[in-house]
């Protein structure tokens, strides 16, 4: 359980020390353009500096403002349960998913993820499709929920490590090992896996650039989010050419959208 989260910056990839830093306060650690970041659950910033290590930065936050301003506890969208590891959701009969967000994106608070699962959850009423690709997977909450409703296999992907390492610990939460498949790179490179359903919650540069690619509209059905106001609007008038826009989910100006070749 996460209550406040203190975060250090180098300027240098320092996985290599990580192991010997891996108590049980140690959350993750995140790389970026020659950074790295690691997390903790308590003040680690005395023992950081003893080390020969270029230390840059220290913040110190509420777990609760990383995740969309709520404290994480068991969430109910649609006949889907999302619930940390640490509450045991309290209704039988229900699609139960254990989610520990670490510090990765997706923890089913934000609209993004939210307008995802709503929309999953409508399609799979309607149809369940065997193979998954979910690009920009974050902590694999989306990969994880179509699985447990009929998915037979899944493929996550995304380019930075703590959120691999996150979907990884959620995979097995939910005993799912030998259907969720984790891949570490850049989504645009990944349009060449069968899929009959196609998920990307991420930025609208990058859904902008999948959608040039002819792989793209190989899929059956495709549920695109993380697009904010006219971003939104620009993507479904392009694919309306050559999709067919089934439903969308509006929340304080994101969209998601669901769409089917």
């Amino acid at each position: 359980m996460y209550d406040w989260v203190y975060i250090y910056e180098f300027a240098k990839n320092v996985k290599g020390e990580i192991p010997s830093l891996m108590d049980e306060d140690y959350i993750g650690f995140w790389k970026e353009s020659g950074y790295s970041f690691l997390f903790f659950k308590k003040e680690k910033g005395a023992t950081l500096r003893k080390l020969s290590l270029p230390f840059r930065s220290e913040l110190v936050i509420r777990h609760k403002d990383w995740e969309s301003g709520v404290s994480l506890d068991i969430l109910n969208i649609g006949r889907i349960t999302i619930h940390p590891p640490w509450k045991v959701p309290p209704e039988e009969g229900r699609i139960n998913v254990s989610i520990d967000p670490n510090m990765a994106f997706g923890s089913g608070y934000h609209p993004t993820t939210k307008g995802c699962l709503i929309l999953i959850d409508k399609l799979f009423q309607e149809f369940i499709p065997e193979k998954v690709l979910d690009l920009g997977t974050g902590t694999g909450i989306l990969s994880v929920v179509c699985l447990k409703m009929g998915a037979k296999t899944a493929f996550c992907i995304d380019h930075n490590n703590l959120s691999t390492d996150t979907a990884n610990k959620n995979r097995s939460l939910n005993g799912l090992e030998k259907n969720m498949h984790l891949l570490r790179g850049d989504v645009r490179n990944f349009l060449y896996i069968d899929a009959d359903l196609l998920i990307a919650n991420i930025y609208f540069q990058v859904i902008d650039q999948l959608t040039d690619q002819g792989a793209f509209y190989s899929k059956k059905y495709c549920i695109l989010s993380g697009l904010s106001g006219h971003e939104g609007h620009l993507i479904a008038e392009k694919l309306e050419k050559r999709l067919h826009l089934l439903d969308m989910y509006q929340e304080n100006l994101w969209f998601s959208y669901l769409f089917k070749s």
